[in-house]
């Protein structure tokens, strides 16, 4: 408003003389009002953003020259000159605002996602909310914990809990960035910001708000967007000795050419903008586009620290593995077909929660197998299951039980191997082990060819089950049976051989190994305090693939950012030697200086783009 009104006065102090020519002085007091109108809002800029951080800082950095130039031109009788480059400069600066806030967006997108209407179920004395309940539409900041919520196909999911009753699939690349649904049931979790596909179904509310996965996400990429990284406070080091450098080049232009709108120019087109906003616009671009694929980055600095990292240590267990047993052979004894004996035991490992039982039931599932639970099922804790006819658990346990097993019969050093009994005789074997992650060797391809040289797996398992997650991964460097303390140590012996070390693992058992690398990285975070709090960044989903990604989007973050150094060190340059040579007009100045600020925001805006 003020700028508008510098305007007008400025206006009629060109326009009324026309009329009335002999009353020139009082119109030349309309321009001298118009300078100083104009020039209120930067004098209250300055003192409000002392302090700002990011793209606030532009702010403080751009008036103080803006407040130069407006003084010099007030000086020497310049009030129309004055006005229109605080105009130009005011307006370009509004822009610039408007222009971040674009970039800004994709970041707080993110918040808007728990910001939905929920159908919360009505309240019911008996406590539970039976399927068909009266339902009301309400904000999803009402909701309470224990509250009932019914899902439509459709609707996004309003808060974090359980589901009750239902089947579903859930989009939930939103958080993990995965583009993959995943199936939910009765007892499955769901989380705030994922997106029903398919399927009714209802659950109960285990966390609102901030307390959510999506609401700590948003707290903390919100925190990282302030953050101040390497670069950025290099940048603010050198910025404090920007000015007298470029009252000093005014200073020579002004002694040498006598003319103060030479100097005006160069005060103008020097302005830093293009510095400030480098680092800090390409950075602001990466969280939101980090966020979009499911990473969450603690601190704007780890982009800076992942270009450093040349050794990558990963856990095994739910890192290069998917965590869950997979059946690899079944071998029955003579006179017993492959699928009558995984029926067996599925019939008699179906109901227990065991990871050896759910991965024979999920082969038996596999393969179309018809089984019903065997009746009386006695369940001996650490050695195996047995019902009337069948056993199955440790080779000595079946041997106490008088089974006779053949001496050819051994166990496999890189695999579990359950043994098998019906009626009192052997009946063979199934072998089981943990499997890797299907995206395990592309991961560590992209890794190798990001410029990465050195791969170390740690994990308690034994030898010879690392060995072959090892050579199958393309990891030539491996330690197995490690405590959580020995992968400390390891890791600390890596870094003062001089490595550059970044850490992956689940987040919970690795915690002290994620802590002590340079950059800790906790895989499968969704759901997982303590991932989100251990580690530096995490992968919100289980794709191993997200981690190259990461790299890659930090080597072009910082890419850019050199760029904007760069072309904002060549603008300023050039620009100022024009300004010098009385080429560019203080008018044409602030135009020229407006141009450099919004390039470095629009090369910036190209990160938005990665992985598009």
């Amino acid at each position: 408003m003020l700028v508008a009104l510098g305007l007008l006065c400025l206006a009629l102090s060109v326009v009324l003389p026309w009329l009335r020519p002999d009353q020139a002085e009082v119109f030349s007091l309309w321009a001298m009002l118009g300078l100083g109108l104009a020039a209120v809002p930067v004098l209250i800029d300055s003192l409000t953003s002392l302090k700002a951080d990011g793209f606030e800082a532009t702010k403080y950095y751009m008036d103080q020259f803006v407040a130069l130039a407006i003084l010099a031109c007030f000086a020497i009788g310049q009030y129309a000159t004055g006005t229109i480059v605080a105009a130009i400069l005011i307006v370009g600066q509004i822009l610039e605002e408007h222009t971040t806030l674009g970039v800004e967006e994709a970041v707080r997108s993110l918040t808007r996602l728990s910001r939905v209407k929920a159908r919360r179920l009505s309240r019911l004395t008996s406590g539970d909310k039976p399927a068909g309940a009266p339902e009301e539409l309400v904000d999803a900041v009402e909701l309470r914990v224990g509250d009932g919520v019914r899902v439509l196909p459709g609707d996004t999911v309003p808060a974090d809990g359980r589901i009750v009753s239902g089947v579903t699939t859930l989009d939930q690349a939103s958080i993990t960035g995965e583009s993959l649904p995943v199936e939910a049931e009765a007892g499955s979790a769901v989380y705030a910001g994922t997106t029903n596909v398919s399927g009714v179904f209802e659950f109960t509310v285990t966390k609102t708000g901030d307390d959510t996965v999506i609401g700590r996400v948003s707290h903390i990429v919100e925190e990282a967007k302030t953050s101040r990284a390497p670069v950025m406070r290099l940048i603010d080091d050198y910025t404090r000795y920007y000015m007298p450098l470029v009252l000093i080049i005014a200073g020579f232009v002004l002694f040498f050419t006598r003319e103060v709108e030479r100097a005006i120019a160069v005060i103008i087109v020097a302005m830093p903008c293009a510095f400030v906003l480098a680092s800090p616009s390409a950075m602001v671009a990466a969280l939101a586009v980090a966020s979009r694929l499911g990473i969450l980055v603690k601190s704007s600095r780890f982009f800076e620290v992942a270009q450093s990292i040349d050794t990558v240590v990963f856990d095994k267990t739910g890192t290069l593995t998917t965590g869950q047993l997979r059946v690899l052979q079944v071998a029955p004894a003579p006179g017993i077909g492959e699928d009558e004996l995984l029926a067996h035991a599925a019939a008699l490992e179906t109901g227990s929660t065991h990871p050896v039982a759910r991965a024979i039931v999920a082969a038996a599932h596999r393969r179309c197998l018809t089984f019903e639970r065997a009746a009386g099922i006695e369940e001996v804790a650490g050695r195996g299951v047995r019902s009337r006819h069948f056993a199955a658990g440790r080779r000595t346990w079946l041997e106490s039980l008088g089974v006779t097993i053949p001496a050819d019969v051994t166990d496999t050093a890189s695999a579990s191997t359950l043994y098998l009994a019906r009626d009192g005789f052997f009946a063979g074997t199934i072998l089981l082990a943990d499997a890797m992650r299907a995206e395990t060797q592309a991961a560590a391809a992209s890794l190798r060819a990001l410029g990465i040289d050195e791969f170390v797996m740690l994990t308690g398992d034994r030898a010879a089950v690392a060995g072959d997650i090892a050579r199958e991964a393309g990891i030539t460097r491996f330690r197995a049976e490690c405590l959580p303390e020995q992968k400390l140590e390891e890791v600390r012996a890596l870094k003062a051989a001089g490595r550059r070390v970044l850490v992956v693992g689940d987040g919970v058992n690795d915690a002290p190994a994620l802590a002590a690398g340079d950059l800790g990285v906790a895989m499968g975070a969704l759901g997982s305090d303590v991932a989100i709090k251990t580690a530096d960044v995490a992968l919100m989903g289980n794709d191993l693939r997200h981690l190259p990604q990461f790299m890659a989007l930090s080597d072009r973050t910082l890419r850019i950012i050199n760029q904007n150094l760069l072309w904002g060190l060549a603008f300023i340059a050039l620009f100022v030697a024009l300004s010098a040579f009385g080429v560019i007009s203080p008018i044409l100045a602030a135009v020229l200086h407006e141009f450099s600020a919004f390039f470095v925001i629009f090369n910036s805006a190209r990160l938005l783009r990665f992985d598009e």
